[in-house]
């Protein structure tokens, strides 16, 4: 499949069945404060991932109850579903109006998925223009023998980032693996650059649960996430961050937000993107503002050198509500003129 992957959905579903989102985990955290009713950040500065309408371009009816389920129970519901979206062509009127949908609730920006699959770049990239989106980044494979063809396809969108859902292989297993892993993504990083793009790789919990002792200079190896051993031995530039809050948070704990904000203020200088995600009390994922998430927080220790905060959420029921609640909540609902 280019774009999302159907195999790293059964992964992060079987993870989270095992016990890693499960209600008990969160029913001690409350809300965040009810005072930040929106963060009035510029739209420029805001985009969509186009993964939040999957349902919608595959015809996956999601029920409404979903929404409020921890998010490994969700997609375990969800498992059958997934193989519609290994592969499949996007129909092009679903395609359309999905874009102006987007276009329609103020979003001007689009972190891609391809929109289920293969869509032709040149078509893809005048289908955003026509409805006044540009395409900024996107999840695609990091396969080394297609990676010419999606440097390609991302300039041809007018991309600025190109990056996926994980960090490729051989994956973050073994220290070995992680080692590895983050030699690839600097190969494929460097290429990236040469070609005028930002590499940049995406977490879920996995990331920082893996852990291992690891020597960060001084001769006593302590254990180390392998997100931050992979930050140690890449190239920042050609290897930069998209964190996903909402699985940050799962793995940071939900009741140690400040664990959190110290991470993201150390390395706030190789994250260049923030998925915008929020988190219920259950461990369900919920609409932004209305989970447990000071987001003001966040965005204050992530840094000011964010290039996009990217609205995401899994699956909802009703893609274009959630959305919308997305985009007023991030931009207090200012809107520009499309094309603009």
């Amino acid at each position: 499949m280019k774009g999302r992957h159907i195999a790293p959905l059964l992964m992060i579903s079987s993870a989270l069945a095992a016990g890693g989102a499960s209600a008990h985990d969160h029913s001690a955290h409350k809300k965040a404060p009810a005072a930040a009713r929106c963060l009035g950040l510029p739209v420029e500065k805001v985009a969509i991932q186009t993964y939040v309408f999957a349902s919608t371009v595959a015809n996956i009816p999601i029920p409404a109850e979903w929404d409020t389920m921890p998010v490994g129970e969700k997609f375990e519901r969800l498992k059958p579903s997934f193989a519609k979206l290994a592969g499949a062509k996007p129909d092009p009127a679903r395609l359309e109006s999905v874009l102006e949908q987007i276009s329609a609730i103020g979003y001007r920006n689009i972190e891609g998925m391809d929109l289920i699959g293969g869509s032709d770049p040149a078509a893809y990239a005048k289908l955003l223009k026509d409805n006044g989106l540009q395409a900024v980044a996107s999840h695609a494979s990091f396969d080394k023998a297609k990676w010419p063809a999606t440097l390609a396809a991302a300039k041809a969108r007018g991309q600025r980032f190109i990056g996926s859902g994980g960090f490729g292989q051989p994956g973050l297993d073994t220290l070995d693996h992680v080692l590895e892993t983050a030699r690839n993504l600097n190969a494929l990083g460097e290429a990236a650059s040469a070609e005028g793009l930002t590499l940049y790789v995406h977490n879920h919990t996995g990331e920082f649960d893996s852990r291992f002792p690891y020597d960060h200079g001084d001769g006593k190896p302590v254990m180390t996430s392998a997100w931050e051993i992979v930050a140690a031995n890449t190239d920042p530039r050609f290897v930069q961050f998209e964190v996903d809050i909402f699985w940050a948070r799962l793995a940071f704990k939900p009741d140690r937000l400040d664990d959190l904000l110290a991470f993201l203020e150390k390395y706030r200088s190789r994250i260049a993107l923030l998925h915008m995600k929020d988190l219920a009390p259950n461990g369900a994922v919920t609409d932004l503002g209305a989970g447990t998430t000071d987001w003001r927080r966040v965005i204050e220790a992530a840094g000011p050198q964010i290039a996009y905060y990217v609205y995401e959420f899994d699956f909802p029921a009703d893609p274009v509500k959630s959305a919308t609640i997305g985009f007023n909540y991030l931009t207090c609902g200012e809107k520009k003129p499309a094309g603009t």
